[in-house]
């Protein structure tokens, strides 16, 4: 409340009470600050084993025990005075910090607004000491036998701060956070044994000796194959695992990052582990993983803010892109297939009226793919080694269609000529068998069936190729017989005068008309068929989608035109046409997903289908 005017303004002290409470403002947000910073103190006492204990989301109790090193009876209460620390003692500390906590602020604050009582003993004292402190006051202390190390329990949290107790989340909001705090800490010390349970239920129970594959597998992916990204990139020293990208969700709650132990929140760093799925990740999703990062301690600045999880780079880009290439060449190196999950057998099964086994392809039927002929497919080299180094050699057969039988055949397959009414078999080894729903073409290797996406693929093969002609003479134009204007809303319009140069170099003949209204002369060749005036504004439509975010403007422009220009469903494919697309496909640099993320083949083993047919 404001003093009356005139009066005297005194400048004193403030009470250490007060200041205390103050300082819980900032340290304390909610109480899975408490868990970091108590959990964090346990970590800095070389304990080997840590147990969380949470009940009803920590607003009642939260309780950590450890072995550390504990605290001998003539320090326990100074380690409750405002910034009382062991971890630093000179200015220069601050430039290499190697613990966790330096502030000497958690224990006074935590103390301030709750019922706090520790029992500690270090290894060379025959009793422990207890320690009571309730709302910050000294209610307490006294020797009692305990096992070494350090128990400290937090009651009533924010009991004397009404409003910041009222501002709490719903009480399991609040324990989703103390849940993915702990999963966190465990992770970030592998080495540690960590449980941790909440309202009497145990979330996980982790032995300390443990590897990082074993521990994030544990926490992130039970079951799950992850992929191990490490390396030496620029400043950093990466180790970590990330998820297939179909484990991708639409949250950041299962991707965790951290600095020298330290785990942070940092959106350059977050972003530099989608990006390296390029186009692998539906939009909005981001990956599963775990990423530790070891850096120069005079590279990071972790005095920032007082909870610690905000560091802030000194060479904060070069450390985005070490990160990128590591965990895109990690994602290369796995190469990532995607594979057919069967459904349970419980669910109910449908039928289609389509069949697997298609007849002569119907005369006057074939289309040609818009811009097959401009792309460079190359020999089918890279074809048949993928195959091979996923597949045994085929084993095809034949069956006489009046009988049903199958007759083995005499010679090994891949000499065999295809049957008349399957799709040629240009690609050595590899069997093309069919259509489906004319959308998807399959192609037997060996015991595996590769279905394929023909729009994905086609889609894939095009942005691809777009995005080297952009780079180097262009993309092929096809003029228009007469020029076309289009009027442009004041948005469309920013987008348009953003990407005009990028739209000429990738085959767009087009410029300012006047006003709102620009004029198209020409199209990319692949959009030739296309409604000139329906494609740009749709393709514009798409840019600034796509640049809010976050894409350059090329590889919008790319991504646009490549999913306007693709074959669709319900284009049937010739016969030499299908087996050019998928070997364009296998050249491709990313051949495993379209721009937009979605697969652009999967694979069924015989296993999945002997386990469909009870034979599993």
């Amino acid at each position: 409340m404001s003093a009356p005017a005139g009066t005297k303004r005194w400048i004193r002290p403030l009470p250490e009470r007060l200041i205390n409470k103050i300082a819980a403002g900032e340290v304390i947000e909610r109480p899975a600050a408490v868990v970091k910073e108590l959990v964090e103190n346990a970590l800095d006492a070389d304990a080997t084993r840590i147990e969380i204990i949470v009940e009803k989301s920590g607003s009642k109790l939260i309780k950590i025990v450890d072995n550390g090193c504990g605290i001998p009876e003539s320090q326990i209460e100074i380690a409750f005075s405002r910034h009382a620390t062991s971890k630093i003692s000179d200015f220069s500390d601050l430039d290499r910090i190697g613990s966790y906590g330096f502030r000497g602020e958690a224990l006074p604050s935590i103390a301030s607004v709750s019922r706090t009582r520790m029992v500690s003993r270090p290894p060379d004292a025959q009793l422990g000491t207890e320690i009571l402190y309730e709302g910050g006051v000294l209610r307490s202390k006294q020797p009692l036998a305990s096992a070494v190390g350090t128990i400290i329990e937090v009651e009533n949290l924010f009991f004397n701060t009404p409003a910041r107790r009222k501002f709490l989340k719903a009480e399991t909001t609040e324990s989703r956070h103390i849940s993915r705090l702990a999963t966190a800490l465990a992770i970030g010390r592998f080495d540690v044994g960590f449980s941790y349970s909440l309202n009497g239920r145990t979330i996980f129970s982790l032995p300390p000796g443990g590897t990082l594959t074993e521990r994030v597998t544990a926490l992130l992916a039970q079951g799950k194959a992850l992929i191990p990204v490490a390396g030496e990139s620029g400043p950093i020293k990466v180790e970590g695992l990330v998820g297939q990208p179909e484990l991708a969700q639409a949250g950041r709650w299962s991707q965790f990052i951290f600095i020298n132990g330290r785990y942070i929140t940092s959106t350059t760093l977050s972003h530099a582990l989608a990006a390296g799925y390029g186009e692998m990740l539906p939009k909005g999703n981001y990956p599963l993983g775990a990423i530790l990062i070891t850096v120069n301690p005079e590279e990071v600045d972790v005095n920032v803010h007082p909870t610690k999880t905000e560091v802030r780079l000194s060479r904060e880009r070069d450390i985005h892109d070490a990160v990128y290439h590591l965990v895109k060449q990690a994602l290369r190196s796995a190469e990532v297939v995607p594979v057919f999950s069967p459904a349970s057998q419980k669910e109910p099964q449908t039928h289609s009226a389509h069949t697997l086994v298609r007849g002569p392809e119907p005369s006057g039927h074939n289309m040609r793919i818009p811009g097959l002929g401009q792309i460079r497919t190359g020999d089918s080299t890279a074809a048949v080694e993928f195959f091979r180094s996923v597949s045994e050699s085929p084993r095809m057969v034949q069956v006489d269609t009046a009988t049903g039988e199958i007759i083995e055949p005499k010679t090994p397959a891949v000499g065999v000529a295809p049957a008349s009414n399957d799709l040629p078999a240009s690609l050595d080894g590899i069997r093309a068998v069919g259509r489906f729903g004319d959308l998807y073409l399959m192609f037997q290797a060996g015991s595996d069936l590769y279905i394929v996406d023909q729009h994905t693929a086609h889609e894939r093969v095009l942005y691809e190729e777009m995005l080297r002609r952009i780079d180097r003479e262009g993309i092929v134009s096809q003029h228009l017989l007469l020029p076309v204007q289009v009027e442009l809303t004041p948005e469309l319009m920013s987008v348009f005068e953003e990407a005009e140069a990028i739209l000429n170099k990738s085959g767009f003949i087009v410029g300012h008309f006047g006003g709102r209204t620009i004029n198209i002369e020409g199209v990319p060749s692949v959009l030739a068929k296309k409604s000139p005036e329906t494609m740009t504004r749709r393709i514009l439509e798409d840019i600034g989608g796509l640049r809010k975010a976050g894409f350059d403007a090329k590889k919008a422009i790319a991504q646009s035109v490549a999913c306007r220009a693709a074959v669709m469903s319900g284009d049937r494919l010739g016969d030499q046409e299908a087996v050019a697309l998928v070997t364009s496909l296998l050249n491709c640099e990313n051949k495993f997903s379209c721009p937009h993320g979605r697969p652009t083949f999967i694979r069924i083993t015989k296993t999945d289908l002997d386990r469909q047919f009870g034979r599993g």
